[in-house]
């Protein structure tokens, strides 16, 4: 199946892409759902490391974030429509802590259209830097080998 997308639907979707920094930094839990879809699946690091289902077990996790978490720039994003007819996007984001460190990594998107515009159903977010010494990069197949069907919270 393809799918073209439209400019206005690629504009939207770089939207919703860049307010999630907006959102997650500034403690704006009731901008969450202008991000993430009501069953969103966030699952971060490899493993993952912590897995949030729902967005009111993400809401949870943002309320109680660390003040050293850093704050979050989305950028170099690309967006395709995967064999499935899923719109996947791969952006890569910097941090920067409160001490003005850098960490870097990469957010892997499943977007949905919903009837208040593009959200994000599924995201799995990889850290790259800062990493230990001679420990190599953590890669992610893209387009995200899964559907959607599969990862979205119950």
């Amino acid at each position: 199946m393809t799918k073209v997308l439209s400019p206005a639907d690629l504009a939207e979707i770089h939207r919703t892409l860049a307010l999630f920094a907006h959102v997650f930094d500034n403690g704006d839990v009731a901008g969450l759902d202008l991000v993430f879809t009501e069953d969103v699946v966030v699952e971060i690091g490899v493993g993952p490391a912590r897995a949030f289902r729902g967005i009111a077990e993400f809401a949870e996790y943002t309320r109680g974030k660390s003040a050293a978490t850093p704050d979050h720039h989305t950028l170099n994003t690309t967006v395709e429509v995967d064999e499935h007819g899923q719109v996947q996007a791969r952006s890569r984001y910097i941090g920067i802590n409160p001490a003005g460190r850098l960490t870097g990594g990469e957010f892997l998107d499943i977007l949905r259209r919903t009837p208040a515009g593009w959200r994000i159903a599924y995201r799995l977010s990889l850290p790259r830097a800062p990493r230990q010494a001679g420990a190599g990069v953590v890669k992610a197949e893209f387009p995200l080998p899964v559907r959607l069907s599969e990862v979205v919270a119950p």
